[in-house]
């Protein structure tokens, strides 16, 4: 009993020692193990840190295959990842960079859209305001266009005093500068059409001023009243209200017109015109009655306005006009049409009625024209002589 205790000690001593030794050889070699790959990381640093040094110091890559030639630096393998780092890391820097671009952009399109929509918000506002005042004046302008049309001659007055006529009146604005006007006495006939300057509202005033002059000037209209006399005290009225002179350059506001006065009874006709003409329209062939080359108005060089006299019978026509139908552009070159494809119309629409007259024109004003604004006021007053009655 005693043998077997002393061997079971003995063997437990051996097998102690044993293990001991065993675990003494196995930290050995693992601290050599560790110590081996101390060294190993401990080189690789210090090749990193070499190549990154020859990196900076010449600003280039080519520090790195002197180091491997060197034997700086372990394989190419670490080479690559190196150089895959240093593009990782500049392609972050770009887009930090990139990013904070992005950002300022988005910064100044966040300010420039409320810019925008301040800017958006004060133009409806101006909108608003331009279309009320707009609309203002457009009606003040459309009230004034019924004044206008109430002062014309009426229709009436017309009818009584020609067979048949017509009136082409196309103002380019909704008032307009030309006007027609007439007056009647007895067996005389006065009638005009009338191209005041400029056109719109100024053009209207104009045409309120010379109705109202030729209502004062004619009332005392007989058979010895001579159209020349009538112009010469228009020009003196418009040139004393509106302030002018015969001095060149100054205002020359006015009008250009053609003035008739006809003779029921003895069928005579009298003209005189201020840079406006007449035509009388007789079996088909057009005669032209030319005016004098003086506005009604101011004028540097100033003539004096003459009167001539024909002779007229039942179915003549007489035409007067303003200058906006023959000024008109248009056609396939765009030009004028010019006085002589105007006297060709005319001659050729003097066998029809007044209505149909004024479609014709109206028909060819609208092919003539095309896509073309209207530039000026048109009015062309077309006129049948009729038979005397008692």
């Amino acid at each position: 009993m005693a043998v077997l205790l002393v061997l079971a000690v003995l063997l437990a001593v051996y097998l102690y020692f044993t293990r001991r030794k065993a675990a003494q050889k196995a930290v050995s070699e693992y601290e050599g193990e560790l110590r081996r790959e101390i060294r190993f990381t401990s080189d690789e640093v210090q090749r990193y840190k070499s190549l990154y040094e020859a990196l900076k110091d010449s600003g280039n890559s080519t520090a790195a295959p002197a180091a491997a030639a060197d034997g700086n630096f372990g394989n190419m393998m670490s080479d690559e990842v190196f150089m895959t780092a240093e593009r990782i890391i500049l392609e972050q820097q770009k887009l930090e960079i990139e990013k904070e671009e992005i950002a300022q952009r988005n910064r100044k399109l966040w300010d420039m859209s409320l810019s925008i929509q301040k800017e958006k918000e004060r133009i409806s506002v101006l909108k608003k305001d331009i279309e009320e005042k707009h609309r203002s004046v457009t009606d003040s302008i459309q009230y004034a266009q019924r004044i206008q049309l109430a002062v014309l001659p009426a229709k009436e007055i017309l009818e009584q005093c020609f067979s048949d006529y017509f009136l082409f009146w196309r103002p380019r604005d909704i008032v307009s500068g030309d006007f027609y006007w007439m007056k009647r006495r007895g067996d005389i006939v006065a009638f005009t059409v009338a191209d005041c300057t400029g056109h719109g509202v100024p053009g209207a005033f104009m045409s309120l001023l010379g109705i109202t002059f030729l209502n004062d000037i004619c009332s005392s209209l007989n058979a010895d009243t001579k159209p020349s006399d009538i112009l010469e005290s228009l020009r003196a009225d418009i040139i004393h209200v509106l302030s002018q002179d015969n001095t060149y350059g100054k205002p020359d506001d006015g009008m250009d017109i053609a003035f008739c006065i006809l003779d029921l009874k003895n069928m005579k006709l009298r003209f005189a015109g201020a840079n406006n003409p007449m035509y009388l329209v007789r079996d088909g062939e057009l005669q032209e009655f030319r005016p004098v080359k003086n506005p009604i108005g101011n004028y540097c060089f100033v003539r004096e306005f003459v009167t001539v006299e024909t002779d007229v019978k039942a179915g003549d026509w007489v035409y007067m006009f303003s200058d906006g139908f023959i000024d008109q552009f248009g056609g396939e070159e765009c030009r004028k049409l010019t006085s002589r494809r105007f006297k060709e119309l005319i001659a050729s629409v003097a066998e029809f009625d007044g209505d149909a007259q004024s479609r014709n024109l109206g028909e060819f004003l609208l092919n003539w024209r095309g896509e073309t604004p209207q530039l000026d006021d048109i009015l062309v007053g077309g006129y049948q002589i009729k038979e005397f009655e008692d």
